[in-house]
Protein backbone atom coordinates (compact mmCIF):
# COMPACT_ATOMS: atom_id res chain seq x y z
CA UNK A 1 0.00 0.00 0.00
CA UNK A 2 1.34 3.42 -0.95
CA UNK A 3 -0.76 6.41 0.11
CA UNK A 4 0.02 10.07 -0.55
CA UNK A 5 -2.04 12.76 1.12
CA UNK A 6 -1.68 16.53 1.07
CA UNK A 7 -0.94 17.93 4.52
CA UNK A 8 -2.91 20.85 5.88
CA UNK A 9 -1.00 24.01 6.81
CA UNK A 10 0.88 23.25 10.01
CA UNK A 11 0.28 19.51 9.61
CA UNK A 12 3.97 18.70 9.35
CA UNK A 13 4.64 20.53 12.63
CA UNK A 14 1.86 18.66 14.41
CA UNK A 15 3.33 15.40 13.13
CA UNK A 16 6.82 16.39 14.30
CA UNK A 17 5.41 17.04 17.76
CA UNK A 18 3.51 13.73 17.74
CA UNK A 19 6.70 11.87 16.77
CA UNK A 20 8.89 13.80 19.23
CA UNK A 21 6.53 12.88 22.05
CA UNK A 22 6.57 9.24 20.92
CA UNK A 23 2.80 9.17 20.45
CA UNK A 24 2.95 7.09 17.25
CA UNK A 25 5.00 4.21 18.62
CA UNK A 26 2.90 1.13 18.02
CA UNK A 27 1.63 -0.69 21.07
CA UNK A 28 3.14 -4.11 21.77
CA UNK A 29 0.12 -5.99 20.43
CA UNK A 30 0.31 -4.21 17.05
CA UNK A 31 4.04 -5.05 16.81
CA UNK A 32 3.09 -8.71 17.07
CA UNK A 33 0.58 -8.63 14.21
CA UNK A 34 1.84 -11.25 11.80
CA UNK A 35 0.19 -9.60 8.80
CA UNK A 36 2.48 -6.53 8.78
CA UNK A 37 5.80 -6.84 6.98
CA UNK A 38 6.76 -3.18 6.94
CA UNK A 39 5.24 0.25 7.53
CA UNK A 40 6.69 3.73 7.05
CA UNK A 41 5.36 7.25 7.42
CA UNK A 42 7.27 10.17 5.92
CA UNK A 43 6.70 13.83 5.13
CA UNK A 44 7.85 14.99 1.68
CA UNK A 45 8.68 18.68 1.45
CA UNK A 46 10.37 18.66 -1.96
CA UNK A 47 11.26 16.32 -4.79
CA UNK A 48 14.75 16.12 -6.29
CA UNK A 49 14.79 17.84 -9.68
CA UNK A 50 17.13 15.40 -11.53
CA UNK A 51 17.64 18.02 -14.26
CA UNK A 52 13.94 18.81 -14.64
CA UNK A 53 12.17 22.01 -13.68
CA UNK A 54 11.68 22.05 -9.91
CA UNK A 55 8.19 21.14 -8.65
CA UNK A 56 6.41 23.95 -6.82
CA UNK A 57 5.15 22.22 -3.68
CA UNK A 58 3.07 24.64 -1.67
CA UNK A 59 2.19 22.09 0.99
CA UNK A 60 4.11 18.99 2.01
CA UNK A 61 2.83 15.51 1.27
CA UNK A 62 2.46 12.68 3.70
CA UNK A 63 3.63 9.31 2.43
CA UNK A 64 2.46 6.13 4.11
CA UNK A 65 3.82 2.82 2.83
CA UNK A 66 3.06 -0.62 4.13
CA UNK A 67 3.45 -4.23 3.04
CA UNK A 68 1.14 -6.80 4.56
CA UNK A 69 -0.49 -10.18 4.20
CA UNK A 70 -4.23 -10.39 3.72
CA UNK A 71 -6.70 -8.10 2.05
CA UNK A 72 -6.89 -4.32 2.13
CA UNK A 73 -10.08 -4.53 4.18
CA UNK A 74 -8.51 -6.84 6.80
CA UNK A 75 -5.50 -4.54 7.10
CA UNK A 76 -7.51 -1.34 7.58
CA UNK A 77 -9.96 -3.06 9.95
CA UNK A 78 -7.06 -4.30 12.09
CA UNK A 79 -5.44 -0.88 12.40
CA UNK A 80 -8.66 0.99 13.07
CA UNK A 81 -9.55 -1.53 15.78
CA UNK A 82 -6.06 -1.67 17.32
CA UNK A 83 -4.89 1.96 17.31
CA UNK A 84 -7.72 4.36 16.41
CA UNK A 85 -6.28 7.36 18.28
CA UNK A 86 -2.88 6.96 16.65
CA UNK A 87 -4.42 6.52 13.21
CA UNK A 88 -6.41 9.72 13.73
CA UNK A 89 -3.32 11.59 15.00
CA UNK A 90 -1.41 11.24 11.75
CA UNK A 91 -4.20 11.12 9.15
CA UNK A 92 -6.10 14.10 10.60
CA UNK A 93 -3.25 16.38 9.50
CA UNK A 94 -4.23 15.70 5.86
CA UNK A 95 -6.88 17.25 3.66
CA UNK A 96 -9.96 15.12 3.02
CA UNK A 97 -9.55 12.90 6.07
CA UNK A 98 -12.96 11.93 7.45
CA UNK A 99 -12.88 13.14 11.05
CA UNK A 100 -14.25 9.90 12.40
CA UNK A 101 -12.61 6.57 11.80
CA UNK A 102 -15.81 4.93 10.66
CA UNK A 103 -14.57 2.14 8.43
CA UNK A 104 -16.39 2.92 5.19
CA UNK A 105 -15.39 6.63 4.94
CA UNK A 106 -11.83 5.90 6.06
CA UNK A 107 -11.43 3.11 3.49
CA UNK A 108 -12.79 5.43 0.77
CA UNK A 109 -10.26 8.08 1.84
CA UNK A 110 -7.34 5.62 1.70
CA UNK A 111 -8.46 4.19 -1.64
CA UNK A 112 -8.82 7.71 -3.11
CA UNK A 113 -5.24 8.59 -2.09
CA UNK A 114 -3.61 5.22 -2.75
CA UNK A 115 -1.24 4.70 -5.64
CA UNK A 116 -1.45 1.31 -7.34
CA UNK A 117 1.66 -0.80 -7.15
CA UNK A 118 2.71 -2.39 -10.44
CA UNK A 119 5.34 -4.71 -9.02
CA UNK A 120 6.11 -6.14 -5.63
CA UNK A 121 8.88 -8.61 -4.89
CA UNK A 122 8.16 -11.34 -2.36
CA UNK A 123 11.05 -13.54 -1.37
CA UNK A 124 8.88 -16.22 0.24
CA UNK A 125 5.48 -16.01 -1.47
CA UNK A 126 4.06 -19.03 0.35
CA UNK A 127 5.27 -17.98 3.81
CA UNK A 128 3.64 -15.52 6.16
CA UNK A 129 5.60 -13.17 8.40
CA UNK A 130 4.73 -15.43 11.33
CA UNK A 131 6.07 -18.51 9.50
CA UNK A 132 9.37 -16.78 8.68
CA UNK A 133 9.71 -15.56 12.28
CA UNK A 134 9.09 -19.09 13.56
CA UNK A 135 11.67 -20.53 11.17
CA UNK A 136 14.27 -18.01 12.34
CA UNK A 137 13.61 -18.80 16.01
CA UNK A 138 13.90 -22.55 15.28
CA UNK A 139 17.20 -21.96 13.45
CA UNK A 140 18.61 -20.02 16.42
CA UNK A 141 17.60 -22.76 18.86
CA UNK A 142 19.03 -25.44 16.55
CA UNK A 143 22.34 -23.55 16.28
CA UNK A 144 22.45 -23.11 20.04
CA UNK A 145 21.81 -26.83 20.62
CA UNK A 146 24.45 -27.81 18.06
CA UNK A 147 27.07 -25.66 19.85
CA UNK A 148 26.13 -26.99 23.29
CA UNK A 149 25.81 -30.66 22.22
CA UNK A 150 29.55 -31.20 21.91
CA UNK A 151 30.12 -30.66 25.62
CA UNK A 152 27.00 -32.40 26.97
CA UNK A 153 26.71 -36.02 28.01
CA UNK A 154 23.70 -38.08 26.85
CA UNK A 155 21.50 -37.30 29.88
CA UNK A 156 22.36 -33.58 29.87
CA UNK A 157 21.78 -33.46 26.09
CA UNK A 158 18.35 -35.09 26.45
CA UNK A 159 17.40 -32.58 29.15
CA UNK A 160 18.65 -29.59 27.12
CA UNK A 161 16.94 -30.87 23.97
CA UNK A 162 13.62 -31.18 25.81
CA UNK A 163 13.97 -27.69 27.29
CA UNK A 164 14.75 -26.10 23.93
CA UNK A 165 12.02 -27.97 22.04
CA UNK A 166 9.51 -26.95 24.72
CA UNK A 167 10.61 -23.31 24.38
CA UNK A 168 9.84 -23.28 20.63
CA UNK A 169 6.76 -25.50 20.71
CA UNK A 170 4.53 -22.72 19.33
CA UNK A 171 6.89 -22.34 16.37
CA UNK A 172 6.80 -26.00 15.32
Amino acid sequence: MTVFSLLKPGGQYIQRLVFALGLLRPPVDVDKLAMIHFARLAVIRRFPDHGQPRDDMRQPLQLFESNYNGSFHQYIDTFVDAIPTKMRSFWATSYGFPCSLALAPFKRYILANQFPIDHYYVRNPDATVKMVGSALRIMRVNDQLRREAQRLGPAAFAERFTTLITSIQSDL
